[in-house]
């Protein structure tokens, strides 16, 4: 059986070949796949690339872009790229910020975006996702039903990479994160053959996809179950800066005595046009207003802005969408996490403060952070996932450094700050006893190894999986983008 993991004279020798092989794929989906193949110049092309998100994937083109619409299609493209190891990438909803996860200059890009479509079983237990959905087209059809599932909170985002990555939701202080409630998915292999991945059918397969992103397969379909859910209390809250010390001890309370209905995004940005800004995306799963757990937020004064209200999920996923939208910029993200008692969180965002004036210079730069509770447990579908987080971790606090310029030219600069910005909060929270190793996968900038921080166990569980599933190391050689487990 041979290897899944590249060697560098493996490597060179795919690149020195894969011109001409891209060339060759191109065309023969321009013929076998007629209409959902486009080429530099056409309309179908543009309007693909400037879809995503971030400007770094905007900037990488593609020899051809191949948009199937079933599972079949998808089968038919892997089947021509894998023999030749012809470089691609796969994009879902193409949210995510890293150059080359979703998109690949000069090789082929597999847009699932046609693969949209949203079904719900007759009993409302089981949503079944088209792997190109993004949430925006999911949640009206959940909300007419009144049901819900652990789905993303920002509706532009994309179904698979979320769900492949772990995924936080509204819900999962009472149903576990996004990956704790796919039930099966319909995943194409490197052989071509398209398999159903649960519980009994290739179970190992369906535990390393909990986490383990783009590197067994393509995910075509996301059976995700359900749960009753009416409308809930939630919004947005900006605030004056003033207020953040008695928000951070709101936070450090809400994180040691947790209520699962509770949920919460705190952010601090800063930026030469605009200065400081506090802004808290909160929810409350309930139709109840104004819970005390919540009140150091929901009732910060003085405030600039105060959304809060009873709605629906795609009401609050399409705010959040609204709010978060930098598209378009250069942008990055990077993760840690450590344990939040408020003495922390002070000293975290003094480390951060006081990065500000290196950053500042930056054409163009937003710089910002976020924190959220991750309570105990993580999985509490008891099904398991790949993150290698248990119970015994937790209360956690999930760090995002979420920032955006103008420049390429500032690119190694703003990364610099960034790497040690986040090494400097590792060291303090090492420092004091409050550090963990882990870094989740969604937020992690390239420059980190997420999967890595998974732990040994896991490491080598996802590394004997992709063995087995692709023994020649189609999702590690030929689809390079991402975070890899031949890698990690």
């Amino acid at each position: 059986m041979t290897s899944a993991t590249p060697t560098a004279e493996m490597s060179t020798e795919i690149r020195a070949r894969s011109a001409v092989d891209v060339k060759a794929a191109c065309l023969l989906f321009s013929l076998v796949l007629p209409g959902k193949t486009s080429f530099p110049g056409s309309t179908a092309y543009q309007t693909a690339l400037t879809s995503y998100f971030s400007a770094q994937e905007q900037s990488l083109l593609p020899a051809c872009m191949v948009a199937p619409t079933s599972s079949l299609d998808v089968s038919v493209i892997v089947l021509a790229l894998a023999p030749f190891h012809v470089p691609f990438a796969i994009r879902g909803g193409g949210h995510t910020l890293n150059g080359g996860a979703a998109n690949i200059a000069s090789g082929v890009t597999i847009n699932l975006r046609s693969m949209n479509t949203v079904a719900v079983n007759a009993q409302k237990t089981v949503a079944s996702i088209g792997g190109g959905a993004k949430w925006s087209e999911v949640y009206p059809v959940l909300d007419a039903l009144k049901i819900a599932t652990s789905g993303g909170r920002v509706s532009s985002v994309g179904v698979g990479g979320l769900s492949t990555g772990g995924g936080i939701s509204y819900f999962s202080g009472r149903q576990g994160l996004v990956c704790d409630n796919i039930v099966n998915y319909e995943v194409v292999l490197a052989s071509g053959l398209i398999v159903n991945v649960n519980a009994s059918e290739n179970s190992d397969l369906w535990l390393a996809l909990k986490g383990g992103s783009s590197n067994f397969g393509i995910v075509t379909r996301f059976d995700i179950a359900t749960f009753p859910q009416d409308v809930f209390y939630g919004g947005v809250v900006a605030a004056a800066y003033s207020t953040l010390n008695s928000q951070l001890a709101g936070f450090a309370n809400l994180l040691a005595n947790f209520d699962p209905y509770a949920a919460l995004i705190m952010s601090i940005s800063w930026s030469a046009a605009q200065g400081f800004f506090l802004f808290n995306n909160v929810e409350y799963t309930q139709d109840v207003e104004n819970p005390p757990i919540l009140q150091p937020f929901t009732q910060a004064s003085p405030a600039v802005l105060n959304t809060m209200r009873i709605s629906n999920l795609t009401d609050f996923a399409n705010e959040a969408a609204e709010f978060g939208s930098a598209s378009g910029l250069r942008n990055q993200f990077a993760t840690t996490t450590f344990g939040g008692p408020l003495s922390m969180l002070t000293a975290v965002e003094n480390l951060w403060n006081d990065s500000i004036a290196t950053v500042a210079p930056i054409s163009g730069v937003n710089w910002a952070i976020s924190i959220q509770p991750w309570p105990q447990p993580f999985d509490t579908q008891g099904s398991g996932n790949s993150l290698g987080l248990s119970a015994s971790n937790g209360p956690l606090v999930l760090f995002l450094l979420s920032y955006s310029w103008s420049l390429a030219s500032d690119d190694a600069a703003i990364t610099a700050i960034a790497q040690k910005l986040i090494a400097d909060i590792d060291a303090a929270t090492q420092a004091a006893g409050q550090y963990s190793p882990f870094k989740y996968l969604n937020y992690a900038a390239y420059w980190q190894n997420p999967i890595a921080s998974y732990g040994t166990a896991s490491l080598q569980n996802l590394k004997a999986v992709a063995q087995k599933y692709d023994p020649t190391g189609v999702f590690q050689i030929g689809s390079p983008g991402g975070f890899k487990v031949s890698t990690a």
